[in-house]
């Protein structure tokens, strides 16, 4: 990310700077802390993360900080307990938790002292003309780019993300990125959808979408595998007469199901995400020219 957070040297009177990883966390919540109020689309209504504040959860955390999901919990749990992060019960919902770094004005002032010590020179032997405080135009050109670097960043994390969980070929990246950027939902809610549509696949052993596929607007996998909820597993003796590797008759009856419910676009990108055999066959392929 673009831009600073400020640390103040108190931080070394305070008893987590002896725990590293309770620091560590304490820190990454100081950058991805909004440093403004914003507002995000959730379940089609408004939601404002104010200043101070941003949503996550411990996996996503744990992903960025390199932190167990364990330790994580403990982290949170003992920065809350030394009142300097809390989780809103009112903000928070089953998918997502509601941080807020408690007095972040605090920590990160925006007056105009500290605004323009942000813009001071290096050293005192540079031009006065250096000193001068940002222009508000150049303020809003930095806040685009950096808005832009922070998505660009999810994504990567994100990118990763996929590439660890997935079977199959990853994708187009920067099809998939491009995807990525006209989503509107949240990098928690993206990777909440990603875990839960992987998994749906991996328990039917069926294969996964590209990148780009899954990300696609159009295509609306995200919004419906963050909503999703799996069906009871069938029991062992209801599931004993099923073949575990299916015949060619099966796969062609599991190529028309699917058919069924797909367009000329998806139908046409389903079949390069079918393994060499199943392409080779002649009735397999009658079915995708029929389409």
């Amino acid at each position: 990310m673009e831009g600073y957070i400020k640390l103040h040297r108190k931080i070394l009177e305070n008893g987590i700077f002896r725990k590293p990883k309770v620091s560590h966390l304490f820190n990454y919540c100081l950058l991805r802390a909004n440093w403004s109020d914003k507002t995000i689309i959730w379940n089609g209504q408004s939601l404002v993360v104010e200043r101070g504040s941003f949503i996550t959860g411990r996996r996503q955390i744990a992903l960025e900080t390199g932190l167990s999901e364990q330790n994580v919990r403990y982290a949170l749990r003992t920065l809350h307990t030394f009142g300097m992060v809390k989780p809103s019960s009112e903000k928070s919902t089953s998918k997502f938790t509601y941080l807020t770094v408690c007095n972040y004005n605090d920590y990160q002032h925006l007056d105009d002292e500290g605004n323009q010590q942000s813009n001071q020179q290096v050293t005192s032997n540079q031009p006065a003309s250096n000193q001068q405080v940002t222009t508000d135009k150049n303020n809003n050109n930095n806040n685009t780019k950096e808005t832009n670097k922070n998505i660009k960043e999810d994504f990567e994390t994100w990118w990763i993300y996929w590439k660890s969980l997935i079977w199959r070929h990853e994708g187009k990246k920067q099809k998939a990125w491009e995807y990525y950027q006209q989503l509107k939902f949240t990098p928690e809610q993206i990777t909440e959808s990603t875990r839960k549509y992987l998994e749906s696949k991996r328990a039917v052993n069926q294969f996964h979408m590209a990148a780009e596929g899954f990300l696609n607007p159009k295509q609306k996998q995200v919004q419906y595998y963050l909503e999703y909820k799996p069906s009871p597993k069938p029991s062992i003796e209801s599931d004993r007469s099923v073949s575990i590797v299916p015949s060619f008759k099966n796969q062609r009856d599991i190529v028309r199901r699917i058919l069924a419910n797909k367009n000329k676009l998806q139908a046409q990108q389903y079949w390069e995400e079918l393994p060499p055999s199943w392409r080779e066959d002649s009735k397999i392929q009658q079915m995708f020219q029929n389409k």
